[in-house]
């Protein structure tokens, strides 16, 4: 799943030329905490919320606070886990996707991207989780899925993490 996939068609992008009050309704209409400035088909930053609310004249504009904002970004063809990985290394509520000219192609939003991510992940599909504990060397998930299927089920989705100050992972399988 690419970020040109999950692009949230409802998200409309700032102006330099909007007002401080039209952007203030905009995040409280979308629920958001930035939204993306585009000017001419080119991102040109994204705005944050905390930004805005030092302004205190409502009718200043985007432009007059271009000056704080930053350019975070992913290409139309980089994968989900990017773009979820920019949000939450950045704190950011919504992610500009751009294609490979540089040309603005739309946003993804936290709520678009998570409802992608449970999709993605099958977590509507009905079947058990179990949480194995192992070291790290000891991990096969060809040995862990031929048991699985041994007795009759399948895997529906596989998720691994490190314990931390451990050589131990916790493997999490989804099984029908």
């Amino acid at each position: 799943m690419h970020a040109s996939e999950i692009i949230s068609t409802a998200i409309q992008p700032l102006k330099p030329r909007d007002t401080v009050a039209r952007v203030l309704d905009l995040l409280d209409e979308f629920k958001l905490a930035q939204l993306p400035v585009v000017q001419a088909d080119r991102l040109v930053g994204i705005l944050k919320d905390s930004v805005l609310m030092d302004n205190s004249d409502p009718e200043a504009t985007v432009a007059k606070l271009m000056d704080a904002v930053e350019i975070p970004y992913v290409r139309d063809h980089q994968h989900i886990y990017d773009v979820l990985k920019l949000m939450v290394q950045r704190g950011l509520s919504v992610v500009p996707v751009l294609d490979m000219g540089g040309r603005y192609l739309g946003a993804v939003s936290e709520h678009e991207a998570l409802r992608r991510m449970a999709a993605l992940i099958n977590v509507a599909e009905a079947g058990s989780v179990v949480e194995l504990e192992m070291n790290r060397n000891d991990y096969s998930l060809q040995q862990i899925a031929r048991i699985v299927e041994d007795e009759g089920a399948r895997l529906i989705s596989v998720y691994c993490s490190d314990l931390p100050d451990s050589t131990r992972q916790e493997v999490t399988l989804k099984i029908n």
